[in-house]
């Protein structure tokens, strides 16, 4: 008797969640939200052109400020990343990349 109603709850909790989950996945499709977004380092021509080779590292990052990311592999290579994206388009991008030599010089400048 005690099985009896055990395994009748289980089934019953088992549906519920199922269908709280499958009805949770689907609602996006009904009701769209879209949000602008805006992330990371935006750098305008003027910040780009604080930049020059033979910098150090302390001397960008007072210009123009902190990267976004730096390289894991490499601690010599800074990242500025940024995207503006709205709903599921990306509207614009950035990507600078600073690569320095083992004494913290900028060595290399690529904007994409």
């Amino acid at each position: 008797m005690y099985l009896k109603v055990f395994f009748k709850t289980l089934h019953t909790s088992i549906f519920i969640i199922t269908l709280v989950c499958n009805v949770s996945c689907t609602m996006p499709q009904y009701m769209p939200i879209s949000f602008d977004i805006k992330q990371g380092n935006r750098l305008n021509e003027y910040d780009i052109k604080k930049i020059r080779l033979g910098m150090t590292k302390l001397e960008i990052s007072s210009n123009i400020g902190d990267p976004t990311l730096e390289g894991f592999l490499n601690p010599n290579t800074w990242y500025y990343i940024f995207y503006y994206r709205r709903g599921n388009r990306i509207l614009e991008h950035q990507i600078l990349t600073l690569k320095f030599d083992a004494h913290d010089i900028l060595v290399t400048i690529n904007k994409e």
